[in-house]
């Protein structure tokens, strides 16, 4: 769920490769930290909050705004995730 609501929020995403999360059990919040490629090969380091159950990310910050663009990505995204395994979304 959580890249997928990276996909409503950032348009230009080619590969999202998550680093490392934590999470708060008593109020569901996932703490992400990511590198970003979009689809110009540029990538970014960045970090986001995402709420259990929710398709959208509650909070995000911006490294650099020619990397992160506000927007959809609509093509699908390569995911790797921090265990290793990899997803198309």
């Amino acid at each position: 769920m959580t890249s997928q609501g990276f996909k409503k929020t950032f348009a230009d995403v080619a590969k999202v490769r998550i680093e490392r999360t934590r999470y708060n059990n008593m109020t569901g919040f996932y703490s992400i930290v990511v590198t970003m490629t979009n689809e110009q090969g540029q990538s970014v380091y960045s970090d986001y909050g995402f709420v259990e159950n929710r398709e959208e990310i509650s909070g995000y910050n911006i490294e650099n705004e020619s990397v992160q663009k506000k927007g959809i990505t609509t093509n699908k995204v390569k995911v790797t995730y921090s265990n290793g395994s990899e997803e198309e979304l």
